[in-house]
């Protein structure tokens, strides 16, 4: 058995009696992946059980129409039982009939099947989806994790830088301080000028 498939039926065992939406009908799936970008093997699978769904609906349609038409044709076949004659008709009716109850019971068999499949087939969807989204979690946690270094990295600098700008302000302070204290307000004024 495959790591997917032992992968499903895991799942399927961690999932047993709990109710999973159907993820292509659920807008959260559709969130999980931004701007619509998703890797080929969960479009694939989406496409699977979309494919399942819209057999689903169309078999339930059919049947029942398949039924509305089996009600006509018995209809149609009490109400000729009283004529005499026409037994090609009788026979053409009965035949069509048992025809329609065929097409009923295998269209009805399949439709029974349906839901196994589209579950299983959720279910595979569901372990692509975790798997994808749990490594671009895990990506995306790595991403964080350096970007908050280098952050940490920056701000240690920047202290620094700060801490040598304070210093180199109050030296600068300190040395004007002190000329001007040495040389008085016109030798420094004149100073100020030429520099």
């Amino acid at each position: 058995m495959s790591k997917k498939m032992e992968d499903v039926a895991s799942i399927s065992q961690i999932l047993k009696g709990k109710k999973v939406p159907i993820l292509v009908l659920d807008q959260r799936w559709h969130k999980l992946f931004p701007d619509g970008v998703k890797p080929n093997e969960i479009v694939s699978i989406e496409q699977k059980v979309n494919e399942l769904l819209k057999e689903q609906g169309k078999l339930v349609n059919e049947i029942k129409d398949l039924k509305k038409a089996k009600k006509k044709l018995l209809d149609a076949i009490v109400s000729g039982m009283s004529d005499a004659g026409n037994d090609k008709k009788k026979d053409k009716q009965q035949k069509l009939l048992l025809e329609t109850k065929e097409r009923i019971e295998k269209q009805s068999d399949r439709l029974m099947e349906l839901p196994y499949e589209i579950k299983k087939a959720n279910e595979e969807l569901l372990v692509a989806g975790m798997a994808y989204c749990y490594d671009e979690l895990r990506s995306r946690t790595e991403a964080l994790e350096t970007l908050t270094e280098e952050i940490n990295v920056q701000r240690e600098e920047l202290k620094e830088k700060v801490a040598y700008r304070v210093e180199l302000e109050e030296s600068v302070d300190a040395t004007y301080s002190l000329m001007h204290d040495l040389l008085g307000r016109e030798v420094m004024n004149l100073f100020d000028k030429q520099v």
